[in-house]
């Protein structure tokens, strides 16, 4: 196309920050490509008119809401990841995500942010420019991409912010939002307790890292993830967000159960080499049938369908029968007994039938020491079976093998002893002791459930990020991801009587595979994938 006059170059102005006109708009109305005026819009062509206008004052207002003028993405799946100004795209990676994106037939979207190696974060632009290589796909606007999921393309979050999602947790009022950023970073967001908890994802980026040799840019060096996230929208709506991490040297994934490389995909139809499967808190007693089916009972479950070689089960028993929280409310004690679910060794016994559903499945299960699971042992410890009649002989049988152990010196497990005295067929389940790692793929240390912090204090994902390890936990039902930490959610129902007020409990598992590289599955209205 010829040259654009001073007069087109204003009009596309106003279109753009007036009438908040798409890329995709103004090209059509002009017969260009989109990366003509994006172009323009970085100021990478036209530099004569740029010069002669940005001398100008410049007044501007808007009345207009993002939600007033956000446009829909059309499509079923879609790739979001990130570039950064004035640096090269790890090329195999970008490939692999180009091939897995005509495989899985998915748009590639791309959203840029600056970063001023100056180090004045708000210094000049002059001579930004992107790789050419992904110009074609970049979107810097905000865009619906299915019902309660926006692109937030728009933002422009500088790499070595320590938290990209901090200050943005009702940027997306009710919605949950996937923001453009060099690392990558998942946070749960409380909503309403009977709504579906909001996720603030960040990308991951596909250009090299290209950072100042200062605290801020070697911090943002070393986070720098190579990653994309993959969007399935199914035919009811629901969408379903996974990361696809790529190793550094290869720029090869995971994705379930293929392996993508720049040459295709390396296993075409054959289970892929999952490692890890952590699944959220069991909660055996308040059990989610319905995430059960889908996690491992049926025949196309995620266990069935991605074979891995260890499954760790975190808080697999509740011990609502006599939990500590509400042994002494009256209230709670005469719902239990009217309901007859007073006694421990039958949920004991439900609980070891729950181990024993992973045990035919082929993996190594293991059961990671968790607060609930304990709540036994503290149970023997706190409590008077002459005051609890319905209990009072499977207590005494617990209580003397505790004691016995004792006299021993054996590394005893009460809730070990009491799963396999009920169900002894699952007598080879690893059981976890307390601060015992368990680690898979060299350096991911599964052995904790994430109660426990550090120097005897409560746990959480900022303890364990402390740490400086790659480490898989539960704990919380809120699925996280920050500094190699990732934080499953719950199989258990999202109501569980204790969850008072807003709610970011989610149905969310962790998948780490054979390379190392981890993702997040989230189940949403009985489905795991769109």
């Amino acid at each position: 196309m010829s040259k654009f006059s001073d007069d087109d170059l204003v009009e596309i102005l106003r279109l753009t920050y007036q009438e908040k006109r798409s890329s995709r708009y103004i090209s059509d109305t002009y017969g260009c490509g989109k990366s003509t005026i994006g172009d323009f819009l970085r100021k990478d062509t036209y530099k004569d008119f740029w010069l002669a206008h940005e001398e100008k004052p410049v007044a501007s207002g808007e009345i207009h809401t993002p939600d007033d003028v956000r446009q829909e993405l059309s499509g079923k799946r879609f790739v979001f990841t990130s570039a950064q100004n004035n640096t090269f795209v790890h090329d195999k990676f970008l490939k692999t995500l180009e091939g897995y994106c005509l495989h899985n037939e998915a748009e590639l979207i791309v959203g840029t942010f600056h970063y001023n190696k100056k180090g004045f974060q708000k210094g000049s632009e002059e001579g930004v420019w992107y790789d050419p290589k992904v110009r074609k796909y970049v979107l810097d606007e905000s865009r619906q991409i299915a019902e309660g999921l926006l692109w937030c393309g728009e933002l422009n979050i500088v790499p070595s912010a320590v938290n990209p999602i901090s200050g943005l947790h009702n940027y997306t009022n009710r919605s949950s939002g996937i923001i453009p950023h060099s690392k990558l970073q998942l946070e749960s967001l409380p909503t309403p307790k009977h709504d579906t908890c909001r996720m603030m994802y960040t990308t991951g980026s596909v250009t090299q890292r290209n950072y100042i040799e200062m605290k801020a840019g070697q911090k943002a060096r070393h986070h720098h993830s190579f990653s994309a996230l993959v969007v399935e929208v199914d035919n009811q709506g629901d969408w379903f967000v996974r990361q696809l991490c790529a190793e550094k040297l290869t720029g090869n994934f995971f994705d379930l159960e293929y392996y993508y490389t720049p040459e295709g995909i390396a296993f075409d139809g054959e289970p892929c080499c999952v490692e890890g499967l952590n699944f959220g808190d069991i909660h055996a007693a308040k059990l989610d049938p319905v995430v059960a089916d889908v996690s491992w009972r049926s025949t196309e479950s995620i266990m069935e369908r991605l074979m891995p070689s260890n499954v760790f089960l975190h808080d697999v028993m509740d011990h609502q029968n006599r939990n500590h929280h509400n042994i002494k409310d009256p209230y709670f004690r005469f719902k239990m007994f009217h309901n007859k679910t007073e006694s421990v060794e039958d949920e004991v016994y439900l609980t070891a039938s729950v181990i024993e559903e992973m045990t035919n499945k082929g993996a190594n299960v293991v059961v990671v020491e968790s607060n609930h699971d304990l709540a036994l042992s503290r149970w023997l410890k706190e409590q008077d079976y002459k005051q609890d009649p319905v209990n009072a002989i499977f207590f005494l049988d617990l209580q003397l093998a505790t004691y016995l152990a004792l006299k021993e010196g054996e590394d005893f497990s009460v809730f070990e002893y009491a799963c396999n005295l009920l169900n002894p067929e699952i007598w080879d389940v690893k059981f976890l002791r307390t601060d015992e790692s368990y680690l898979i793929c060299g350096d991911i240390e599964c052995g904790a459930h994430g109660h426990n912090g550090n120097n005897g204090a409560r746990g959480g994902v900022a303890a364990f990020q402390k740490q400086g390890i790659r480490v898989n936990i539960g704990h919380s039902h809120s699925a996280n991801i920050k500094d190699g930490v990732y934080q499953a959610g719950v199989s258990g129902k999202l109501e569980m009587g204790y969850n008072i007020g807003g709610s970011s409990w989610s149905h969310s598992h962790i998948v780490t595979y054979s390379n190392g590289k981890r993702a997040i599955i989230t189940l949403r209205n009985g489905k795991w994938r769109g």
